[in-house]
């Protein structure tokens, strides 16, 4: 093994020391006395709950309201059904499509699987690893058979990861 350096007074000169260093106006020497320590928790400054207005009313309550009147629950299925082929032409077979063109919200597919509207939305995200009984009563519910909907879940799979890019 050859060695890099050949002598030890080679590698670096002495530090030079600061003994006699004056120090500039003005500088304050720090102190030891302790200082209390301010704690913020967010918690105190966030809220999660906004009020609204007294006479307010939620899309949700709105749309379960006129989905029990006859008339209006029918002019909202062809909406969905509209707007499946209108903005969601290009995604071909997915879930949401058929969903949308069935006239069906979310939480209208979560009631007939048995599930709740969140459950939905990750399958129509593309997130949800779908068992095959979910699978089986997607396909009776939306009424394709398992080869469809076998495409559809790929699809969305596909859109879900070009989303991730």
């Amino acid at each position: 093994m050859i060695q890099a350096t050949k002598s030890l007074d080679v590698s670096s000169l002495p530090t030079k020391t600061f003994e006699g260093f004056v120090r500039p106006v003005g500088v304050v020497e720090a102190t030891t006395v302790a200082q209390p320590c301010v704690v913020f928790r967010l918690e105190d400054y966030t809220s999660t709950r906004i009020d609204a207005p007294p006479r307010h009313k939620s899309v949700g309550d709105l749309v379960n309201k006129w989905s029990k009147d006859e008339k209006r629950r029918a002019a909202l299925e062809q909406a969905r059904a509209w707007f499946a082929d209108s903005f969601h032409g290009e995604e071909s077979i997915t879930v949401r499509a058929l969903r949308l063109r069935k006239g069906w919200s979310q939480s209208q597919l979560a009631d007939e699987l048995g599930t709740s509207q969140p459950h939905v939305a990750r399958i129509e995200r593309g997130t949800e690893n779908v068992t095959i009984d979910t699978c089986r009563r997607l396909s009776k519910a939306l009424g394709v058979d398992m080869n469809t909907l076998d495409t559809a879940l790929r699809r969305q799979e596909e859109l879900a990861a070009k989303k991730a890019e």
